[in-house]
C-alpha cells in the first residue's frame, strides 16, 4: 500500500469507524462516489501534502547535518552522535520528532521544536484544503439520499444519512478536519490544540498547556490584551525559541479572554477546566468525595499520589521540575532544587517534553502553574491553581492533589490549559 493510500486509509477509518458505511459501501451509487472522492483527496490534498513534508524533511536534515559537522569539530561526540542518528530517522522516511529527555543536545531540541511547528502549519493546511472536497462529497451524499428515499430505498437512505453525519460530525466549525479517535471524540483544533475525553468529566482535555504559540494567536485578534506574556525571561535566563513552550505571566482573567475568543474562533466552548476536573485528569478524581459544601481548599487530599505514580523523589523524566539545570543556568535566592534529579531545563520546556499519563496528557505535574475556574474557597478572593511548576521541589507542592491559589488578576509564573465543553 502506497503511502497517499495508507493516509486515506487512516482518514476513512476516522470518518466512518460507524457501521453505516459498510452498509453503503455496497451500494453502486456510494462506491462511485466514493472512489471519486478518494481519488479527489489523494490527488488535490495528499500528495502535495506528501511533497511538502518530503521538502521539510530533506531541509530539515540537510541542518541537521551542519549541526552535526558543528559538534564534530568542537569534539562534542555524544551530541554529533544523538545528531546523527537524528538525521537517519529523518531520511528513512517515517519521521516524527521523539520526545525529548535530559540527554538531547539543546541544539536538537530546538530544531525538534521548529520542526514540530513547521509540520504542524502543514498539517493545518492539509486539513483545510481537504474540507472543501469534504462538503462537495456530503453535498453528492445528500442528493444521492434524497433520491433514495422518493424511490423508497428508505433503509439505504437512512443508511446513507449516518454515513454523512459522521463525515461532517469530523469537521469543526472552523474548518478544521478533526483527527479523532473511533468514538469520535478526541480531535484537533485550528490551532493544532489536541483535546482527550477524560473519563469521569463532561469535558475533553488539551493534552498540553496553552502554548506561547497559542496566546500570540490571541493577542494578534486582541491589541489591548495585557503584554506580561510576552517577556520569558527567568532569573537571567532567556528562552531562544518559547514558541512551544506554555505560555507564561497569565492571569485567571487573560485566560478567561483566551478561552471566549478560542470559543468564537472555533464554534465550540472552551473553557478552564474545573477543579474537580482536573483532579479526575491527573487520576485522583474518584478518591475525592465532593459534596455541595465542599471546596477546593476543604477537599480530601492524597499525600501518596503524584502525576508519576507514588514514588519519592520523583525518577528520572517525570516532569519538569527545580533541578540541577536550574541551579545551573538559572538559580534563584531562596531557592532548593531536587537532589540527583535532571530535567535538562533551567525554565520552562516546551509542551509535552516528558511522558503523557494513563488519558494521553502531559504536564499535568511541572512546567507552569495551571488555573482552573473555581474559587479556591467561600471567600472567593482567589482562584484555584493545579500542577506545580518548573520552579518547585517541595514534596507537598508536587502531590497531584496539592492547590495553589491566587488573586485571578495576578499574572507571575502562571499559565494554563483549556478544555471543551462536549455538546449535550
Amino acid at each position: 500500500m502506497g503511502k497517499s493510500a495508507a493516509l486515506f486509509t487512516a482518514i476513512a477509518v476516522i470518518v466512518f469507524a460507524n457501521h453505516s458505511y459498510s452498509q453503503t459501501a455496497a451500494i453502486p451509487e456510494v462506491a462511485e462516489l466514493q472512489a471519486k472522492y478518494d481519488e479527489k483527496v489523494r490527488l488535490d490534498v495528499l500528495r502535495p501534502h506528501e511533497l511538502v513534508v518530503a521538502d521539510l524533511n530533506a531541509k530539515f536534515a540537510t541542518a541537521l547535518e551542519r549541526v552535526q559537522e558543528n559538534a564534530q569539530k568542537a569534539g562534542n561526540l555524544d551530541d554529533a552522535i544523538s545528531i546523527k542518528t537524528e538525521k537517519e530517522a529523518v531520511l528513512s522516511g517515517k519521521y516524527m520528532p521523539p520526545q525529548d529527555d535530559a540527554k538531547t543536545p539543546a541544539s536538537l531540541k530546538t530544531m525538534r521544536s521548529t520542526y514540530r511547528a513547521a509540520l504542524a502549519r502543514l498539517e493545518l493546511d492539509r486539513d483545510k484544503k481537504l474540507r472543501p472536497l469534504k462538503d462537495a462529497y456530503a453535498k453528492s451524499l445528500e442528493a444521492l439520499m434524497l433520491t433514495m428515499t422518493k424511490g423508497g430505498r428508505l433503509e439505504e437512505a437512512m443508511a446513507l444519512k449516518k454515513m454523512r453525519e459522521d463525515l461532517m460530525a469530523n469537521t469543526n466549525a472552523s474548518g478544521a478536519d478533526m483527527t479523532a479517535d473511533p468514538s469520535g471524540k478526541s480531535f484537533t483544533n485550528s490551532l493544532g490544540m489536541k483535546f482527550v475525553q477524560v473519563p469521569g468529566t463532561k469535558v475533553l482535555f488539551c493534552i498540553h498547556e496553552t502554548r506561547y504559540k497559542d496566546y500570540a494567536a490571541y493577542a494578534v485578534d486582541a491589541p489591548g490584551a495585557d503584554s506580561a506574556w510576552k517577556n520569558q525571561k527567568t532569573e537571567g535566563f532567556v528562552l531562544d525559541r518559547p514558541e512551544d513552550h506554555p505560555v507564561t505571566r497569565v492571569s485567571w482573567e487573560d485566560a478567561q479572554n483566551f478561552c471566549a475568543w478560542l470559543s468564537k474562533k472555533e464554534g465550540k466552548t472552551y473553557r478552564l477546566p474545573t477543579d474537580q476536573e482536573w483532579s479526575y485528569a491527573v487520576g485522583i478524581g474518584r478518591e475525592e468525595k465532593w459534596t455541595k459544601d465542599t471546596t477546593p481548599a476543604t477537599v480530601f487530599r492524597s499525600e501518596t499520589d503524584f502525576p508519576w505514580g507514588n514514588k519519592w523523589p520523583p525518577p528520572k523524566d517525570s516532569g519538569n521540575y527545580s533541578d540541577q539545570s536550574r541551579k545551573d543556568k538559572a538559580p534563584a535566592k531562596n531557592s532548593q532544587y531536587l537532589d540527583g534529579y535532571d530535567d535538562g531545563f533551567p525554565s520552562t520546556s516546551p509542551v509535552m517534553s516528558f511522558k503523557p499519563n494513563k488519558f494521553g496528557i502531559y504536564d499535568l505535574g511541572g512546567n507552569v502553574w495551571e488555573w482552573c475556574e473555581d474559587w479556591f474557597d467561600s471567600a472567593k478572593i482567589d482562584r484555584v491553581l493545579r500542577g506545580s511548576s518548573w520552579s518547585h521541589w517541595e514534596r507537598e507542592n508536587l502531590l497531584s492533589s496539592f492547590r495553589d491559589h491566587h488573586k485571578p488578576v495576578e499574572r507571575i509564573g502562571l499559565g494554563f490549559r483549556v478544555v471543551a465543553v462536549e455538546a449535550p
